[in-house]
């Protein structure tokens, strides 16, 4: 072995993985896999430490690719390569017979499709697909699951693989997985059902989210830390796939494949560029490294400047006090019904005959919303029958995800759309009304009104980036009551900065964020704020 060796480093959005080749045959040395926990210039310090012990006297090159590679790549000198390109060098390189790679990643998830093209006799890359801004499917997702299960991650194979059933589970976003999950709890399923089912959901959005359509043709390389710790995963795959054994490639140690073309590509692609990396200076380097994005740029202004400010603020936007009409004891009411049976909540509502109101109920499904309604209703009941008053209903309507569910369950007279819904009651009580904005527990609407009538409608489409479960979500892990969700916001002198994204991303930047020494009010500052994003960004027209 000559005197250079070859340093591959991915710098993900979980996990920093670096390995270490000799140049000559590209014999794997050394090889780490980290979790960085949103600090991975401190964790490749400590890697390069070791490297710089493990192999002293030695020259080195290195290239960096990955999510959050490429501002520490410039600042140590190190070559910076795209993780797909990477990855194909690492195929190409260990394993000419692939023709489809599936890799997982902490936040992505990828798939590239290959073809071995005879005029150069090599395996070439033919398309790429990857997922955007959601990251249901990943690891990241898997984390999310093994949470709500109250399972520690690295059981959640050995979980799956005792389970026995399979139910339908979104694989597209966190938070509806969670809804799909919580009334399986609630009716007694298991933990390793649910754990199995979670593996389809994987599979099946990698399969018809990614792919689109394209075919997947065998044989098949599965690659990445998920893949890797989850191996059951990889047997779900096979199995919606139809993969025989001979079919499916399980390279050692799925999780560095990209880190090993990364190191690949030194003799690759830049194997004609000037190296300028030096690993002492690497070291000094990192060890006073500071993000490009200063504290300064990080830091939004409060909500308010003054305290008066907010004072006049919360006294012109108070929600008016709902006071029921007084009834008399004895009496009959006649009432309609109107029930909106939401995502995450069922309301219901009681208004007479000059359509006023006369009562309000709202509350959260808990998985179960027609119980939950059977149950408010009944207490309805009885606390008017106490009064000594007999309601009358004369009607009862329904809207919402589930409209026709509580129709046929309830009998009801009327089914609405929710989006007429909207606007009949927008235009009933601000007659001039041109624009409604409906945030839900999982999905927000934009509607355009002209002369009270529809004219344009948005809905946010798999993500539910920016509505109620999301809010509620990072509210119960920060310790703070749904209804006490603005006070707290109001309360940051310096909100946090968290942009518009999925929940599963949120999180990393949230534990950033509390690395870097942000109060609970500080972040519910920055979610506030991220749900006026989402609107802009999604629903906005």
């Amino acid at each position: 072995m000559n005197n250079e060796l070859l340093i591959g480093i991915d710098i993900g959005s979980t996990t920093v993985k670096c390995v270490v080749l000799d140049s000559e045959k590209n014999n794997l040395l050394y090889d780490r896999y980290v979790r960085h926990n949103a600090r991975q210039a401190e964790t490749l310090l400590a890697l390069l430490y070791e490297i710089k012990t493990e192999f002293d006297g030695y020259n080195f090159k290195a290239a960096i690719c990955g999510s959050g590679g490429r501002n520490i790549a410039s600042a140590i000198n190190a070559h910076f390569i795209q993780e797909v390109v990477a990855n194909s060098i690492a195929v190409q390189k260990y394993y000419p017979e692939c023709r489809v790679a599936i890799e997982l990643g902490g936040q992505d998830a990828k798939i590239i499709f290959f073809y071995f093209e005879e005029h150069t006799q090599q395996l070439m890359a033919s398309d790429m697909r990857m997922n955007g801004s959601c990251a249901g499917g990943t690891g990241a997702f898997i984390d999310e699951i093994a949470n709500l299960l109250k399972i520690p991650v690295e059981n959640f194979n050995k979980t799956a693989a005792r389970g026995k059933h399979l139910y339908d589970i979104s694989g597209r976003c966190g938070v509806f997985a969670k809804t799909d999950i919580q009334p399986l709890l609630n009716q007694g399923v298991s933990k390793e059902d649910i754990a199995l089912s979670t593996f389809h959901a994987i599979a099946k959005q990698t399969i018809g989210g990614l792919a689109q359509g394209l075919e997947i043709k065998p044989p098949l390389i599965f690659e990445g830390g998920p893949l890797t710790f989850n191996p059951g995963l990889v047997d779900v795959f096979a199995e919606r796939l139809g993969l025989s054994d001979d079919q499916i490639i399980r390279p050692d140690k799925p999780e560095i494949v990209v880190a090993k073309g990364t190191a690949l590509s030194l003799d690759v692609m830049f194997k004609d560029e000037e190296d300028l990396f030096d690993l002492d200076k690497a070291i000094d380097t990192l060890e006073d490294y500071q993000s490009t994005v200063s504290d300064q740029d990080m830091i939004q202004k409060p909500f308010f400047d003054t305290d008066t400010e907010k004072t006049r603020f919360i006294e012109d936007n108070k929600l008016p006090e709902f006071i029921p009409a007084a009834q008399e004891p004895g009496t009959e009411l006649p009432v309609y019904l109107g029930i909106d049976a939401g995502s995450t909540t069922t309301k219901f509502v009681l208004i007479n005959e000059d359509e006023e109101l006369i009562d309000k109920r709202y509350y959260h499904n808990d998985g179960e919303p027609l119980k939950v309604f059977q149950k408010g209703y009944s207490e309805l009941l009885r606390e008017y029958a106490d009064k000594g008053i007999k309601l009358k209903i004369l009607g009862a309507g329904t809207t919402g995800y589930g409209e026709l569910l509580f129709a046929k369950a309830f009998k009801s007279d009327f089914h609405m759309v929710e989006t007429v819904s909207h606007a009949e009651a927008a235009v009933k009580y601000a007659p001039d009304v041109s624009f409604i904005l409906d945030i839900g527990g999982q999905d927000m609407k934009a509607i355009r009104l002209d002369g009270g009538i529809i004219t344009a409608i948005t809905l946010n489409e798999a993500c539910s980036a920016g509505c109620g479960s999301f809010l509620e979500n990072f509210a119960s892990s920060l310790d703070i009551p749904v209804e006490d969700i603005a006070r707290q916001a109001f309360l940051s002198e310096a909100p946090s900065l968290l942009g518009s994204r999925c929940t599963v991303f949120m999180n990393s930047c949230i534990i950033t964020e509390q690395k870097n020494g942000k109060t609970p009010e500080d972040i519910m500052a920055g979610l506030c704020r991220s749900i006026i994003e989402n609107v802009f960004t999604k629903v906005s027209f």
